[in-house]
């Protein structure tokens, strides 16, 4: 029997975020087919402490500009102790660290996997199309972003894969004593509540949402806005609603352990994002079995697909949002409807027992 092969997974950070949940959701699933190994370019974080409990190994550079040196000579000393086979970088910066000191290293075979659009590193673009060729395959979470990709970089399709995020749907069918979670939170168990999950950031489009939820809350008392997630926009955020007849029932529950329990009570879920990769929120939402209004851009659409399974706005669009949310506090019928349509789409087509053997697949073939 052949060993098992080595794949070193590059990341900058390990804290809460997107790319980061993909890890603790795959990693420990592949671990009978590889021998997987994460290390940051920055330094550790929550789901780091996660990945060490399923028996992942985790490295830390702490990497700055000062000691740049040090930890290049790291990464060289973990590559040699390790011996990968293959490496995987995720977000920029560590894409490009990685694909440079990869090389350089020794490694043959390095993985890109780009998450959605830059954003406001998009001038790092240019170092991105520069180093194109140390690139062995992009992953890719869409076909909308491997059309974006094929643009920018100038590339076949055939250098890239899709390979969508996975969420292990089983992890959110559990029972909850919903009215008990409500008193935790502090939060009127008699109301319905409509919940965003995503980090207080620039283009995420919580200040619509605040907007909406003002308007909402003039014909609908009985309604909570729950805001998971922290920022730098926090602080912005937490001013504009200060003035608003609606702060009272306006909630900013910052970082959470309890994400899936929050989800569980809540009764719709909003992401009003301006732009988006391919969104675990969305995903968790669907299987929780939230009816979802979300704009409608393009990864959106992709995700979600069918009509059946969203509703879809305008972003920036105050008006429609405010309208989409006060027909789904009345339509019980329809909420229903959606949900139920979501919950059977994402078992079928996002699963973890679907999405992991393409990267078993990729991975081998290498």
């Amino acid at each position: 029997m052949s060993e098992k092969k080595k794949i070193l997974h590059l990341i900058t950070g390990l804290e809460i975020g997107g790319a980061e949940i993909m890890l603790l959701k795959t990693l420990p699933k592949m671990q009978n087919d590889f021998d997987n190994c994460v290390c940051t370019l920055l330094k550790d974080g929550p789901i780091g402490e996660k990945l060490r409990e399923t028996g992942i190994i985790t490295y830390h550079l702490d990497f700055s500009l000062s000691n740049s040196l040090r930890s290049i000579l790291l990464f060289r000393r973990i590559i040699k102790d390790f011996k990968p086979n293959i490496l995987v970088t995720y977000l920029i910066h560590s894409d490009l660290f990685g694909r440079i000191f990869g090389r350089t290293f020794g490694i043959q075979e390095i993985i890109c996997s780009q998450r959605g659009s830059l954003q406001k590193w998009e001038f790092l673009r240019f170092f991105d199309r520069l180093t194109k060729s140390l690139v062995t395959k992009y992953i890719v979470q869409t076909e909308i972003a491997k059309k974006e990709l094929m643009t920018k970089l100038n590339l076949p399709e055939e250098e890239f894969e899709v390979i969508p995020n996975a969420i292990d749907v089983a992890e959110y069918e559990f029972k909850l004593d919903t009215n008990a979670k409500k008193k935790e939170l502090g939060i009127n168990p008699n109301n319905q509540s409509i919940v965003c999950v995503s980090n207080l950031h620039k283009g995420k489009g919580h200040k619509y949402l605040l907007e909406a939820f003002e308007e909402v809350y003039k014909n609908n008392k009985d309604v909570n806005l729950l805001i998971v997630g922290d920022g730098e926009q926090r602080t912005t955020l937490e001013e504009q609603n200060k003035n608003y007849a609606s702060r009272n029932n306006t909630y900013f529950l910052g970082k959470r352990n309890d994400v899936k329990e929050i989800l569980k009570i809540s009764d719709i879920f909003v992401l009003a994002t301006e732009k988006e990769g391919m969104s675990n929120a969305i995903m968790e939402a669907m299987a929780t079995g939230l009816p979802i209004i979300a704009t409608n851009i393009s990864e959106n659409k992709e995700l979600l697909l069918s009509d059946r399974t969203r509703i879809l706005v305008p972003p920036k669009n105050v008006s429609a949002l405010t309208d989409t949310i006060e027909e789904l506090l009345i339509n019980i019928s329809f909420r229903t409807s959606l949900k139920e349509n979501a919950k059977k789409y994402i078992k079928t087509k996002y699963d973890v027992n679907i999405v992991i053997p393409k990267f078993v697949q990729l991975f081998k073939s290498l």
